[in-house]
Formats: structure tokens, sequence, C-alpha cells
């Protein structure tokens, strides 16, 4: 969970203060809700382009794959963990071949 403070810029912009009935939140408020969550607090401000929207899903998105890495128990596939390759001349001519075991290739997906 992150709490998220759009909109930051309007906090100093008189017009819209002066427009408004209702009172824009601070930085301190957002941060001690945020405790209270138990969630990081982050602002943001499309207008004047400090900490960006797409700084927040940027975060956001680190912070799922983070968390999604913590939870995510590692189990074996129906594959085989290691794959066996060989290098070598045939085999019906009795001549052996050399095999080399290497870990298998994984991936993942964000």
């Amino acid at each position: 969970v992150l709490l998220v403070g759009c909109k930051s810029d309007l906090r100093t912009d008189l017009f819209t203060r002066s427009h408004s009935r209702h009172t824009p939140v601070s930085y301190d408020q957002g941060s001690n809700t945020a405790k209270q969550l138990s969630a990081p607090y982050l602002e943001c401000s499309s207008l004047q382009s400090e900490n960006s929207v797409r700084d927040i899903f940027h975060v956001a998105t680190l912070a799922c794959i983070n968390e999604n890495s913590k939870n995510m128990k590692r189990r074996k596939s129906s594959r085989a963990t290691k794959r066996t390759s060989h290098s070598g001349r045939d085999v019906s001519t009795g001549v052996t071949t050399h095999y080399q075991q290497t870990k298998a290739k994984s991936c993942a997906l964000m």
C-alpha cells in the first residue's frame, strides 16, 4: 500500500485555495496518516513536474516487484533443473562423448 498526495502544487496556489471550501492536506498530515497505515507517503504534482506521476508509478512498480519476490516461493518446475548437453562424435562409432551439465535458465516477468 502506498499513500500518494496528488496536486501538491495547489497547496501554495492562493487562487485555488480561496475558491475551494477544502483545505489542502499538509505534508505532515499525509506523512502521519501513512505511518498509521504502515505505508510510504509520496507526493506528486504533474503541473510542476516535481515527483511526477511517472515517478510515483515507478516507485509503486518497484514496491510491488519487491513485495512479490519476498512472497514468492521458489518451486521446482516439471522440467529438470539441470540440462545435459553433449559435444562429440557419433556414439555408434564407439567413441565416448563428453557430457556437460549446466544450470537450467530461468526468467522473471515484470
